[in-house]
């Protein structure tokens, strides 16, 4: 990295401030912001004092490239950070860049001695190693950038030797380059020319055996096929191998078509800049061993021909024989064939039609014979499958391929997939105000958001809104908006002459095989923002190897979405549209029957998770018999992963259900099954709106057994909002209903909440009350979970009434029957009771241990709802034993997890205890 300034070379300082002005000379005119230059200099472990290190290298290098200037007029500083302005060619890099551009527009006109010339001069600015001795990753990227840059413009200008008969001028470069690069198929073409030129044509079948050996050795391949043909034409002394006659006076050398046919890109086409920037940068630099393909795939409407016609466009002169483009009409039922784009392709590069072979494989390898010789860029468009593109795609290293495909491709193995999503928000609303218009985005900025919403940020619902709005200049986007608020007429309002969402949609629907188009229609049922795999088998009536084929050729069609293995789901347009076609094709008794399929195995593996968690407890035996067995459930973790995954699926499921008549006795039952879920940061507003339909439907049907079910856990809900006045009368009706029709297990668990309620409202000895019916209740029925849950419940009631010893009682006796149980989330609570019970007998030392047990054990074991009362506790036992500072600490950590888990009963208890230790702290 070196600096002259009128001749005179200049002191540019230390390393570091070489690699600033490497960074900005590399990106010469355009603005480089200092986060980039910190990330070209220390990538991702930058010292504290990069910053002002960066500032203070653009001073010491303004002072050196501009020591008689009062302003900076060469190192500016632009757009968040610096900028180099200097002439075009200032920099040998930039010299190299227009040299090689130079060469390749004279190439394309036929002029190859001056390309050849271009190309050498380009060659001769580069001695040594490139920006060396300059540290970071911008220079190693760098580096490795320009070398293989150089090693792309040797090639050319061999190659350009070549067609200029320099064959013997070159045969020793290539030698030596040959060997140096042995698994270069490009060089070794060359080569193989160079030696059947100069009379040498066993030497170049040699250079071939050589070639494949060294492939085989190393990569276990074989030549691509362009090598292959080239040895097949040596072999038969294919006339077209001999060496040009260079053109001489009054001789024109005839110049080959160059085709154009790109199409025109989108001038509103917005957003996906990074992506731009990477596939642009792909294109521009191909492969120096195979040809260059990118993949774009993705739903229909979702911007993929956009994209690659505007990386197309962006990257076109880099390709100076010319860009080719054809629409295969994947997504339509007539699709093009390969044989007749070959036509077209051979014509366009200037074959005679009488020339053009009738089989597919001779047009396929004449086709990529000519493309080995050029530089072509090819846009694939809208390819059904591999089938249609196999023949389409060239051999060389030359070219670049940009394909696009509702389908996923497999065994296309492009050098870059692109599956494209949806536009950003930022990028949704850009792209609306450059067709509607900024202003009215600018007088309606959040309806403009809200249509975008209901668009889903498609980018063809938003060229199509887009578009009526702007024809529509009297409406305002509120009123445009509101056209779009009912989902059922949502695609309709979609449409736009031929411009339609609902018709794109059509296209990749009409390909589908009769069992995935049925599924594609009934998955959309269920109003669940996904679908795991076992449910989505249940809802389809297939075992689970049956429904991932079809699952799997939904994705492969860009009908469903897989965001994670086992999961899929719809973009929310997809949806309505299944929806749609559900409600025409199939019965209402069907769609019925699917939801309640759900249901039912929702049910199932909720009573097995109840199993595994708590040991012993009669629920699970009063449930609904379902007619599945319910996806297995290992242990506690197992089942919570399972809740953590479907719990806002299982409540929209049980919400839709109601919907069904008499349904509310599964869905009771389903809310029932889950009760040993539901802690701290569950649904719990959304569970408690599933449960008072519940309630009201079981009570217009006067069904005590579901009203009593779906009222305790509406009681539940309650209290844990805190919610107290409600939850005991809503429990106590439960309680009533459950009595009625002597639904004693979950009377047992009524009476333990109502218990819990008592106890919140200051009414200790009614808890202790309710806690012995519980006992007796849980006896009546069998159930010792339940009784020793509310064993170890009762205790603080007990201390608070001043039984110390019948606390002490209720707390081991808890603790015995849960160990008999086998259940370790039992056992840590009646520990937390056993701590609290040796805290109130006034033995905070005892207690103190057993605390910071539980508080161990909740964390290990995933257990969230336990840490704010094991922290407030411990924090008490220092208080208690008068140590105030670490009271301080735990209480504080208290408060933050009350807060974490959203538990309104533990943060005002944990704030107390802060409040208390805070002022032992300071002597209050």
């Amino acid at each position: 990295m070196r600096a002259w300034r009128d001749g005179e070379e200049l002191a540019l300082g230390p390393a570091q401030r070489r690699a600033v002005l490497a960074i900005l000379a590399a990106a010469v005119g355009c603005a480089v912001t200092t986060e980039e230059l910190v990330d070209g200099l220390w990538g991702d472990a930058p010292p504290n004092q990069a910053v002002a290190a960066i500032r203070n290298h653009i001073s010491n290098l303004r002072a050196v490239l501009e020591r008689d200037r009062a302003a900076p007029q060469v190192l500016v500083s632009a757009g968040g950070g610096y900028a180099l302005r200097l002439p075009p060619d200032a920099t040998d890099l930039a010299v190299f860049q227009n040299l090689t551009q130079e060469a390749a527009r004279l190439r394309a006109e036929g002029d190859l001695a001056e390309a050849a010339e271009r190309l050498r001069r380009a060659l001769e600015l580069q001695t040594g190693v490139p920006l060396e001795g300059v540290p970071g990753a911008h220079a190693e990227r760098q580096r490795e950038r320009l070398a293989q840059r150089r090693f792309a413009v040797v090639h050319e200008r061999l190659d350009v030797d070549l067609a200029l008969g320099r064959h013997v001028e070159v045969m020793e470069e290539l030698s030596s380059l040959v060997r140096e690069f042995p698994l270069h198929e490009g060089l070794a073409a060359l080569l193989m020319t160079a030696l059947y030129r100069s009379g040498r044509r066993s030497e170049a079948l040699a250079a071939f055996a050589d070639t494949c050996r060294t492939l085989d050795a190393e990569l276990g391949v074989e030549p691509t096929l362009p090598l292959r043909d080239l040895h097949q034409r040596i072999l038969r002394r294919d006339p077209g191998l001999s060496a040009p006659t260079a053109p001489g006076a009054g001789q024109e050398r005839p110049s080959r078509p160059r085709p154009a046919q790109l199409p025109a890109d989108a001038s509103e086409f917005t957003g996906r800049r990074e992506l731009v920037e990477s596939l642009v940068l792909l294109v521009e630099e191909p492969s120096a061993v195979a040809p260059t393909v990118i993949a774009v795939a993705g739903m229909g409407g979702v911007g993929k021909t956009a994209l690659a016609v505007h990386v197309a466009q962006r990257a076109r002169s880099r390709f100076t024989d010319g860009q080719l483009y054809v629409n295969l009409r994947g997504g339509r039922p007539d699709p093009m064939e390969p044989g007749a784009v070959l036509v077209h392709f051979l014509r366009s590069l200037g074959v005679a039609e009488s020339a053009i072979p009738e089989q597919i494989d001779e047009r396929s390898a004449m086709y990529r014979s000519l493309l080995a010789e050029r530089r072509v860029l090819v846009v694939l468009d809208d390819a059904r499958d591999l089938a249609q593109l196999r023949p389409l795609l060239p051999g060389s290293e030359r070219g670049a391929v940009l394909v696009t495909s509702r389908t996923s491709l497999l065994g296309l193995a492009p050098t870059r997939h692109v599956d494209l999503d949806v536009l950003e928000p930022d990028e949704a609303l850009e792209l609306f105000a450059r067709i509607a218009g900024p202003r009215r985005v600018h007088a309606e900025p959040d309806a403009a958001r809200e249509l975008l919403d209901a668009c889903c940020h498609l980018p063809l619902a938003i060229r199509i809104i887009a578009a009526r709005s702007a024809a529509r200049q009297d409406w305002s986007l509120a009123a445009v908006r509101d056209r779009l608020a009912d989902r059922r007429q949502r695609l309709a309002e979609l449409s736009l002459h031929d411009l339609a969402v609902e018709a794109c949609f059509q296209l990749s629907y009409d390909q589908l095989p009769p069992l995935a188009a049925r599924a594609f229609r009934l998955l959309a049922v269920p109003q669940t923002a996904d679908l795991s795999l076992p449910a989505a088998a249940a809802a389809l009536e297939l075992a689970e190897q049956p429904a991932l084929d079809v699952l799997d050729a939904l994705v492969h069609a860009g009908l469903l979405e897989s965001p994670a293995p086992d999961r899929y789901r719809y973009h929310d347009l997809l949806r309505l549209f299944a929806q749609g076609r559900a409600e025409q094709l199939d019965p209402e008794e069907e769609r019925a029957a699917l939801v309640l399929r759900m249901v039912d195995q929702a049910v199932a593996t909720a009573a097995n998770a109840y199993r595994a968690v708590r040991p012993g407890h009669a629920v699970p035996d009063v449930l609904t018999r379902v007619t599945v067995p319910g996806l297995p459930v290992a242990d506690r973790a197992d089942g919570r992963h399972w809740l953590d995954e479907e719990g806002g699926n299982l409540l929209a499921l049980a919400g839709q259900a109601l919907d069904l008549t008499g349904a509310h006795v599964m869905v009771a039952d389903l809310l029932l099954a889950l009760d040993p879920y539901l802690e701290s940061g569950f649904l719990w507003r959304e569970l408690i709106g599933v449960c008072r339909r519940t309630v009201q439907l079981a009570a217009a049907h006067g069904d005590t057994r579901a009203e009593g079910r779906a009222g305790y856990m509406l009681g539940g809900g309650l209290l844990q909002l805190a919610e107290l006045d409600e939850a005991e009368t809503v429990s106590g009706r439960a309680a009533e209903q459950a009595g009625v029709c002597r639904d004693l297990p979950v009377l047992a668990e009524i009476t333990n909440v109502r218990a819990m309620i008592a106890n919140r409202q200051q009414r200790p000895r009614e808890a202790l009350a309710l806690h012995d019916e519980t006992i007796r209740l849980a006896d009546d029925c069998g159930s010792a979970w339940t009784k020793a849950n509310a064993l170890a419940t009762s205790v603080i009631w007990h201390l608070v009434c001043g039984e110390t010893e019948a606390a002490g009682r209720a707390a081991e006796q808890s603790l015995t029957l849960f160990r008999a149980l086998g259940d370790p989330l039992g056992e840590l609570y009646a520990l937390h009771s056993v701590g609290r019970t040796a805290r109130g007998m006034g033995d905070p030392e005892r207690a103190l241990p057993l605390h910071e047990q539980v508080l161990t054990l909740a964390r290990a074991q995933g257990l969230p709802a336990f840490e704010p009362g094991a922290l407030i506790h411990i924090a008490e036992c220092h208080l208690d034993s008068g140590r105030p500072a670490e009271a301080v600490h735990w209480a504080e950590q208290a408060v933050a997890a009350s807060r974490r888990l959203h538990d309104p009963g533990a943060e005002p208890v944990a704030l107390g205890t802060l409040a208390r230790s805070r002022a032992a702290l300071n002597g209050d």
